[in-house]
């Protein structure tokens, strides 16, 4: 992995001729928003798959953690649907293929998943909320134990690094008020958060339930599944249900009540401690303080791809709504709704 979020190069013609000789897909083909993959939907006659092309940079062991997680999750049915990886022509699950440069990119096809993109959802049903939080526990759970030498990497969306990371890209923020939004989190994470991190468990985290990686039913009120696994990453396990309240607080108007229903979710699935619960609001405005500062980083090496700050207006607006906020209050409102899943988990073991 490498701070570059420059996608890789080819011609759809070149795309279309690759999928129908390695993988044996003919059909019509349409680009995909990718951070770091150039991504294609096929519309074959056998399905509809996505051909992913990875950056050049990419490790393949990285795709090959990918594969064993899916298989796992899949055998866990921890989602409705798991997109597991499609065999080439030739028997392998990962080809390779090459540019116009002379550059080696890996490229692999995927079932496309049906489903509604969070994101694309104006009104966020709790019990779908909860839904997320519980599935995300599911995922984490299925995935204890497991270990993959590819996830030992350097990654720009680490939390672990989250204040390294936000010092070196806030120069590049537009303004000195944004400059001192982020430096006044930053702060209060370090105070608040920073001191408890050795209590807080660990593990491998899908770590990017944002709002285009979610997918609901037709109705918006079930998970579907969850995909671009790209950002996996051993981490801290409440960093997965802080990541995906914080998308799913995006352009809402009440987001502290949005956060509560994923964070219940999460919790009636695998109770949170005490300190994790504590970190949970930090962990919050540390992902949107990421959000806009590798957003800046990102748009200085590829100033073209709109989807790299597709999110940014909003992620502004609710740092700035956080900024009035005290952190102590928020996490009663966060032990509150802990405990009324708790309370509700064990009437229905009764």
């Amino acid at each position: 992995m490498s701070d570059s979020c420059v996608l890789p190069q080819f011609e759809t013609t070149r795309v279309a001729s690759l999928a129908a000789e390695l993988y044996g897909l003919e059909g019509s083909l349409r680009l995909l928003h990718g951070e770091r993959d150039l991504n294609f939907l096929v519309d074959s006659p056998r399905g509809r798959f996505v051909f992913k092309i990875a950056n050049s940079l990419e490790s393949p062991a990285m795709l090959e953690c990918q594969h064993e997680v899916f298989e796992r999750l899949a055998d866990a049915a921890v989602f409705p649907t798991v997109a597991t990886a499609l065999e080439s022509n030739f028997g392998r699950k990962i080809e390779t293929v090459v540019d116009a440069e002379g550059r080696r990119h890996a490229c692999r096809v995927l079932p496309f998943i049906e489903g509604r993109l969070l994101g694309s959802v104006d009104t966020r049903a709790p019990a779908m909320l909860r839904d997320l939080g519980g599935r995300l526990a599911q995922l984490d759970t299925a995935l204890n134990g497991y270990s993959h030498a590819a996830l030992e990497r350097p990654l720009l969306w680490k939390m672990d690094d989250v204040e390294s990371t936000v010092a070196r890209f806030a120069p590049l923020l537009a303004s000195d008020s944004q400059r001192r939004l982020i430096m006044h989190f930053l702060g209060i994470y370090h105070r608040e958060a920073g001191k408890r991190l050795g209590e807080l468990r660990r593990g491998v985290i899908h770590n990017d339930a944002n709002g285009g990686n979610v997918l609901l039913d037709d109705s918006g009120t079930r998970v579907v599944s969850i995909i671009d696994f790209g950002d996996m990453i051993e981490s801290w396990l409440a960093v997965e249900v802080a990541i995906a309240a914080t998308y799913a607080m995006l352009e809402q108007q009440q987001p502290l009540r949005i956060a509560q229903q994923v964070v219940a979710g999460y919790h009636a699935q695998l109770p949170l401690h005490e300190a994790e619960i504590n970190a949970l609001f930090g962990f919050i405005c540390m992902r949107l303080c990421m959000s806009v500062c590798v957003c800046a980083h990102q748009r200085e090496l590829e100033p073209d791809n709109e989807y790299l700050s597709s999110d940014e207006p909003a992620v502004w607006a609710l740092l700035g709504e956080f900024a009035e906020l005290d952190y102590a209050a928020v996490r009663e409102i966060l032990f509150a709704a802990c405990a009324e899943a708790q309370a509700v988990s064990s009437t229905r073991l009764r």
